[in-house]
Order: structure tokens, then C-alpha cells, then sequence
């Protein structure tokens, strides 16, 4: 004689933890990828910065004090293509940010380019692309903030979340429009790292969600 068990299933016949591996599975994975992507920015950032240490080791090139003085960091901002990367968190709905952006800077002051937020939790997704106009104070009062360069933008897009504990319309698509405040520190000539906080806002309810909350804790951005 032989027993068999049975285990009851929610309705569809999937058990609740085997929805959740997948969405962890592709959480470890992003994060996987933003950690490597910050970490090739570093590598690419590198050449410049060693470039800039080595002046001065011979007799028959500048010396440090000569070149900080023809060309200080924290001076000039770069103008042209750079890309941004970032980790940080979104509330209500609750999920961990992964940031992207690849802004186009027209001169020192402003910039454009497209953001992509995504927002990944075992319940929650969140894909938020937008378009954003950034304006950066360039230079700051006082020679100990020259590295320092705070900026805001504004944006407009769409955002499209799904919530897993729906039974039904667990998923919707609806209109963005965002703003934010952030502060970058320059490294060196095409390397910075930063921190922004993002408000997003859903004019038309995107299940049941008016407004959600960013903030890109820690991330990195490179010119080129």
C-alpha cells in the first residue's frame, strides 16, 4: 500500500513561492549587471585619472602645480555624450531602483538625454522611461566646492507597473511626468559620482498609483 500527498495550490495551480524565485532570480541578476556596469565605468575613468597623476615625473613635462592651474578639476564641465548609472530605492509602491540615463550635454549648464527607471521587488515592477532636461550649476562660491555640482531637471514619459497580489489588471501603462534635484562630485575630468532623488507623477491613475517616489542613493557617471 502506498500514500501520496498533495499540496493545495492558489488558483492557476502555481504556488506562491515558485512566482516569487523567478522575480528574485531576475533582481539578483540586474543587480549583478549594475554593479558591473559601475565597475567598467571606474576601469574606463582610470586612464584619464593615472594620465593626470603621472604629470610632473619628469623634468621635461608639466609639473602638477602647472597643470592644476591650466586645467583645475572641477572646472570646465565636459560638453558631448556621457552615461549614468545608479542604485538606489522607490516607495509606494516599494521596489529597489536601478537608473540609467545617457544625457547629451549642450554646454556647461544644460543637458538632455533619455533616464529609464526600472523598479524590481518580488510583488512590485515598475519600467519608467522618460526624457529629461537637466540644468547643473557649474561652479560653486569657494574653492573647496569646485568638485561639487548640484543640478535639477525635469522630465515627461510613461510608466508601466505591475503588481503581482492583483487578481486582475495587474498591470498598466500610463502617462509620467517627473522632476528631481541631485549633486555630483567630480573625480576627475570624465568621471563623477552622485546621488538625485526623482519625484514621479501619474496625471492619469496607473493602477491606482498617483505618484511615486526615486532615490538614486549612489551612482556614476562617465563622458565621453
Amino acid at each position: 500500500m502506498s500514500y501520496s500527498s498533495t499540496r493545495s495550490l492558489p488558483v492557476g495551480g502555481h504556488s506562491r513561492d515558485r512566482a516569487v524565485r523567478p522575480t528574485r532570480s531576475v533582481l539578483f541578476h540586474a543587480v549583478g549587471f549594475l554593479l558591473g556596469l559601475c565597475s567598467a565605468l571606474v576601469i574606463l575613468a582610470l586612464p584619464r585619472a593615472s594620465l593626470a597623476q603621472d604629470w610632473g615625473e619628469e623634468d621635461d613635462v608639466w609639473t602638477r602645480s602647472e597643470a592644476s592651474a591650466s586645467d583645475p578639476i572641477g572646472g570646465p564641465m565636459p560638453t558631448g555624450w556621457s552615461l549614468r548609472a545608479g542604485i538606489g530605492f522607490i516607495h509606494d509602491p516599494t521596489a529597489l531602483l536601478l537608473n540609467f540615463e545617457a544625457p547629451y550635454a549642450f554646454d556647461q549648464w544644460v543637458s538632455a538625454g533619455p533616464m529609464l527607471q526600472v523598479g524590481l521587488d518580488d510583488n512590485n515592477t515598475i519600467v519608467a522611461p522618460s526624457l529629461n532636461v537637466s540644468v547643473t550649476i557649474p561652479d560653486l562660491p569657494g574653492e573647496d566646492f569646485d568638485r561639487f555640482h548640484p543640478f535639477g531637471f525635469v522630465g515627461v514619459g510613461f510608466a508601466y507597473i505591475e503588481d503581482d497580489n492583483r487578481r486582475n489588471d495587474n498591470s498598466s501603462t500610463g502617462f509620467l511626468v517627473n522632476f528631481g534635484v541631485g549633486l555630483e562630485y567630480q573625480l576627475s575630468d570624465n568621471f563623477f559620482l552622485g546621488s538625485q532623488m526623482i519625484f514621479n507623477f501619474l496625471p492619469e491613475e496607473t493602477l491606482d498609483e498617483y505618484f511615486f517616489f526615486s532615490w538614486q542613493i549612489g551612482g556614476a557617471r562617465i563622458t565621453f
